[in-house]
């Protein structure tokens, strides 16, 4: 295993053994230190922040598999015709069409449900409902719960790792412009000298 970027990674960090290192090396070494310890607090918090949304899912979960099931709705007019090509790509959404259907306690309802383009009036459609006979969203399961909550775990790390790797990024250019401009001072200074001989 090749040492050297551990070794250069720890150089910059730790650059106070140096003689030459300045100030502006010391903060830019502190800041770097601080920013890989904060990404590294950051990957327990995220999880916990996960851990949390997937405990409070679950009993969304429970809650809708209970409250919402699928019934067939019958359409009452026309799905718009498909104007998507396989060569242009990308998702399809299914159209709202107008439909109707009956709720549990047998009443008549009338909505607005997704359906395939092209689909003719008196097509059958199943669709959700909740408790209420509403079209609803279908329900959350475990296998989703889970991935929203890894998916923000990951997201919130990763946000906070980016704000870390640009705050160190930003301290690093801005000390490196600074060293710029007092060699370029410098070199004005002893120019004279090195180019009169």
């Amino acid at each position: 295993m090749d040492t050297k970027p551990i070794s250069r990674l720890a150089r910059q960090a730790f650059p106070g053994r140096n003689e030459l290192a300045t100030a502006g090396d010391r903060l830019e070494g502190a800041v770097l230190v601080i920013a890989v310890l904060v990404a590294l607090l950051a990957a327990p918090v995220a999880a916990a922040t996960g851990s949390e949304l997937y405990a409070t899912q679950r009993s969304q979960v429970a809650s809708e598999q209970q409250t919402r099931h699928r019934i067939e709705a019958v359409l009452i007019e026309d799905a718009p015709p498909s104007t998507w090509t396989a060569e242009r790509g990308g998702v399809v959404e299914s159209p709202l069409v107008p439909a109707r259907w009956r709720a549990a306690d047998g009443a008549e309802r009338h909505g607005a449900v997704p359906a395939n383009y092209d689909a003719q009036v008196g097509t059958t459609v199943r669709i959700w409902v909740d408790q209420n006979g509403d079209v609803a969203k279908p329900p959350l399961t475990g296998g989703g719960a889970a991935s929203t909550a890894v998916a923000v775990a990951v997201l919130l790390w990763t946000a906070v790792a980016a704000a870390m790797s640009l705050l160190y990024l930003a301290v690093r250019f801005t000390h490196k412009r600074i060293r710029l401009r007092r060699w370029a001072g410098e070199w004005e200074r002893i120019a004279p000298d090195w180019t009169s001989r």
